[in-house]
């Protein structure tokens, strides 16, 4: 049985003055204001549908990231299945107690305290008082705002207030979870509980729509992935599948946006670059890679003019950090047209847990020598560190070969 079922769900919106709104009017006591066109007619109104024909199932346990640009219709989503929209068209059927977090501050009321704002939360959710005051201590103590326990909100910063929501929020014992982008305003160490906490309640039956620009996030995190554009959906799928395609089609949109002179850095008279991937050693594209598994950067070139030497080396990054720079390899002979892949192989427990980018460089050996390089080729998470109370503040974490012997007495020269 599924715990949300969406079937064809719209939302329309009108763009252009029809008159004041009724709080407008209300609020201001008076009416729409009207002003004469010279040529007798009202401008016509446009419709715009943030969401269309979006449908999709979820089942208990999954979690479900939702990407996509601005504008796409992820928080237009979000918000209808927590009620705070009716849509348009279509229809959402939800089983279970349904919590969201959608804008920071919502639900809680500035002027009460942290504890009266709990119970008053939990109330909203139809959670009973009794059941707040079973699970007050742990949602204090996953808060980490015990000391301000009874200081009004207004006090409180936006980290703070992010730690309460979330913390009310997962305490409640809630079927279904709505997150949106509203993460990113924690601490790098509050959003790793965050999403440690969800995938500990994904395991347990919760399920999450989780909404987020953070690739990294939501290849590591979830199970599926919904990818929107302009209110309709692209893609549907496992998460790191869904990624892997999104990135790439964000990537060429900036290739496709750069200078002639940029342009001509990844193309020349002799081959051009097709795609670079992210592949699993069976040769699936994924989005994230798992830090106990080789993986592979794999590099598709067309080969329009042979003969042509390639020769491919990378540079690793993480942020602006250079973590490693490989050794050309020796060169390779092209000698008929066609598409070819060059692959690298990434070695197992060589990485560290954290956020990988990538630019690779491709030199030519043809009527002249040139060099290709396609700066932030590809990005991606690796994942499934088993030093998880390690602080992890490195860019590599070699699994390194140690051995232990009985020691012996160092022999020690004794001169005459």
């Amino acid at each position: 049985m599924n715990s949300l079922t969406v079937e064809n769900l719209g939302k329309r919106y009108y763009l252009g003055r029809r008159g004041r709104s009724q709080k407008a009017r209300a609020t201001l006591g008076v009416g729409p204001v009207r002003i004469p066109l010279p040529w007798g007619k009202r401008p016509p109104l446009r419709e715009l549908w943030a969401l269309r024909n979006v449908s999709f199932t979820v089942r208990p346990g999954t979690i479900l990231g939702v990407i996509g640009p601005n504008g796409a219709g992820k928080s237009t989503l979000l918000k209808i299945l927590a009620r705070v929209l009716r849509p348009t068209e279509g229809r959402v059927v939800g089983r279970g107690r349904v919590v969201s977090l959608l804008e920071l501050g919502a639900g809680f009321n500035p002027d009460l305290t942290a504890r009266e704002n709990i119970f008053m939360n939990a109330a909203m959710h139809g959670i009973s008082k009794h059941e707040v005051e079973e699970r007050l201590d742990d949602i204090i103590a996953f808060a980490e705002v015990g000391e301000f326990l009874d200081s009004p909100l207004r006090h409180y910063s936006s980290g703070m207030y992010l730690r309460l929501a979330f913390s009310v929020a997962i305490n409640m014992n809630p079927d279904i979870l709505l997150a949106d982008e509203i993460l990113a305003v924690g601490d790098i160490a509050f959003q790793e509980r965050c999403l440690q906490r969800v995938a500990e309640e994904g395991k347990k039956g919760l399920t999450v729509l989780f909404v987020s620009h953070d690739m990294a996030a939501i290849a590591r995190l979830c199970d599926q992935a919904l990818w929107l554009r302009q209110g309709q959906t692209v893609q549907l799928g496992p998460a790191t599948t869904v990624v892997a395609e999104y990135q790439s089609e964000a990537r060429q949109a900036l290739l496709a946006a750069a200078s002639g002179e940029d342009r001509m850095r990844q193309t020349s008279r002799f081959m051009d670059v097709v795609a670079i991937r992210l592949v699993s050693a069976d040769g699936r594209v994924i989005g994230a890679a798992p830090l106990a598994e080789e993986f592979f950067i794999r590099t598709r070139i067309r080969v329009t003019r042979p003969p042509v030497r390639v020769q491919a080396r990378i540079d690793l990054y993480v942020k602006t950090v250079l973590v490693f720079q490989s050794a050309l390899p020796e060169a390779v002979n092209f000698e008929e047209r066609g598409v070819y892949d060059i692959a690298v192989k990434i070695p197992p427990h060589l990485l560290a847990e954290t956020q990988y980018s990538v630019d690779v460089f491709l030199q030519l050996e043809a009527a002249k020598t040139q060099e290709i390089k396609i700066p932030d080729a590809v990005s991606f998470m690796t994942y499934g560190s088993s030093y998880v109370t390690l602080a992890k503040t490195g860019v590599m974490m070699p699994k390194l070969e140690w051995s232990t012997t009985t020691a012996v007495p160092e022999a020690v020269e004794v001169r005459g």
